[in-house]
């Protein structure tokens, strides 16, 4: 069970302005888009519920030997997957929220950032294409690593 910590959309998810739900068939949840303007001509624009490659925010504390080399792998591929897919940001100045387990393991659920509204319907756009580049990733690291993911053959 999760002990949420500053994941910002469930905070702000009721004053969004408008929600978009972008259907992720490879994770049992849907991604979400929250834009909430923020002045005149500010937008801010949450990207939540991001499908997260498995062993992102490993354990550090993990303590059998043998698992170790593949845990830390598994990391580090998640690692890189999480750098490479954020530079779709990259013009944008983004921040990160995430959510604390029990274990005590971080999560990283939301990335979030502002523009003007004449460049929403590009960051928009950009929200998506990030959306669906780290689900295949997430999809690919999952298949690689031998790690449960959610699949379309579940809902038949």
């Amino acid at each position: 069970m999760a002990n949420k910590s500053s994941n910002r959309s469930a905070k702000l998810g009721d004053k969004a302005d408008v929600r978009y739900d972008i259907d992720t068939p490879f994770i049992d949840h849907d991604a979400k888009i929250l834009l909430i303007e923020r002045g005149e001509n500010e937008v801010e624009v949450i990207v939540g519920d991001i499908p997260e490659p498995a062993g992102y925010n490993l354990d550090k504390n993990h303590s059998d030997p043998l698992e170790d080399e593949k845990q830390l792998r598994c990391h580090a591929v998640a690692e890189w997957i999480i750098d490479e897919t954020t530079r779709t940001f990259s013009e944008y100045d983004w921040e990160t929220s995430e959510y604390k387990t029990n274990n005590p393991n971080y999560h990283l659920r939301d990335i979030y950032f502002t523009c003007s509204k004449d460049e929403l319907d590009q960051a928009v756009m950009t929200a998506k294409k990030f959306i669906t580049e780290l689900e295949e990733k997430t999809l690919m690291h999952a298949k690689t690593f031998d790690r449960p993911y959610y699949s379309p053959r579940d809902d038949l």
